[in-house]
């Protein structure tokens, strides 16, 4: 009996850490995601399964009663996914454990999943706001637990009985909710660890903008774009930027270009398109905005700049400039001869005197 157990108990902890491992790369590999529709449906099937394989290697009990870990699927999705997965989970829990047979205990636990599916999520919130998150799970194992074994003592009438038969189930339970968790955290820290991989290689360092690598792909991804009818590359470059480092040395050219990131940021139209193309040189994507738009736009980042003292690290401050070179597209999205028009006009900006505005449409080159 007890070998039996012991199987059965490591069996759901494998089939546990499986659906738990599937589950987790269901996540869309991004910092803020929400999950769609169909990765919900997945989600769900895939729970619902893992439910019906945990009743295969549950543990039997006098007059056709089983127990298991299937609860802690349901306090897992709860946790992590909120109620519109375990939700409906819950309700398709309760019809597979009719399917094993229709009796007065199967009737009783299928209710019980229900009432539990609706409960749980606002237990969770309420904890989440006071308790930690391996206290928040043990609360909610806990309320399973309960349940469950109210539900056993209805069935054999014997209190004693049915608190020994569910001390051992949380005691079991309560160390599969930890190494299941514990195995879930080291996942989930992984695709976060893989995640701040993947920024990091399309961040700049110095002023956590986009880089070169990031600006290649999207225009590749705005030219395929049919929704994006008009576009332009605003190339800006600072003005006498070596003299800047030789006469304040690097770390406060490097600070200028930290103080100019921020000023982009806020003159753009969309802050995710923006670029650090070269050691002072930057570039903004506009799309779907009419050419008067455009330069209004590059002519506010020019004049902001030319306005704003930036500070040097021992708190004096200078002023400087940029030259801004505009090249838009109004027809034919050919984004290597836009930024080489940009640059161009770039050049001509810094040839005519510089703290200027140069731009052109490619369809007049």
């Amino acid at each position: 009996m007890l070998s039996s157990i012991f199987l059965n108990v490591i069996a759901n902890i494998s089939i546990l850490c499986t659906a738990s491992y599937i589950f987790v790369k269901l996540i869309p590999k991004e910092k803020k995601y929400t999950l769609n529709l169909q990765k919900k449906l997945i989600m769900i099937g895939i729970a619902s399964m893992t439910n019906f394989i945990l009743m295969l290697f549950s543990v039997n009990l006098p007059k056709e009663a089983i127990i298991d870990f299937r609860h802690i699927i349901l306090i897992l999705l709860v946790y992590y996914f909120g109620p519109t997965v375990s939700i409906p989970t819950a309700f398709l829990i309760s019809v597979l454990r009719l399917l094993l047979g229709v009796n007065p205990v199967s009737i009783r636990i299928a209710l019980m999943y229900v009432v539990l599916g609706l409960l749980l999520p606002y237990i969770c919130s309420k904890l989440t706001k006071r308790f930690n998150q391996f206290a928040v799970l043990s609360w909610l194992n806990v309320v399973c637990v309960s349940a469950i074994t109210l539900n056993l003592f209805f069935f054999y009438d014997d209190i004693l009985l049915s608190s020994l038969i569910c001390f051992s189930l949380f005691i079991l339970s309560s160390i599969v909710v930890i190494i299941v968790t514990a195995f879930v955290e080291d996942l989930i820290k992984n695709l976060h660890l893989y995640l701040e991989i993947q920024e990091q290689a399309q961040m700049d360092y110095l002023t956590g903008l986009y880089n070169m690598r990031v600006f290649n792909k999207k225009w590749q991804t705005i030219q395929a774009d049919k929704s994006i009818a008009t576009t332009a590359f605003m190339m800006l470059d600072i003005d006498h930027f070596k003299w800047i480092n030789d006469t304040y040395g690097h770390a406060n050219g490097n600070f200028i270009l930290r103080q100019l990131a921020v000023i982009l940021q806020v003159g753009a139209p969309d802050n995710e398109l923006i670029y650090r193309v070269g050691g002072e040189e930057f570039c903004i994507i506009l799309n779907n905005l009419p050419y008067v738009e455009q330069k209004k736009t590059a002519e506010k980042i020019r004049a902001s700049v030319a306005s704003k003292e930036f500070l040097l690290e021992n708190g004096a401050g200078i002023y400087i400039t940029v030259s801004i070179g505009l090249a838009a597209s109004t027809q034919k999205k050919d984004m290597k001869k836009l930024f080489r028009l940009a640059d161009r006009c770039l050049y001509m900006a810094k040839d005519q005197g510089r703290n200027k505005v140069i731009g052109a449409t490619m369809e007049n080159e």
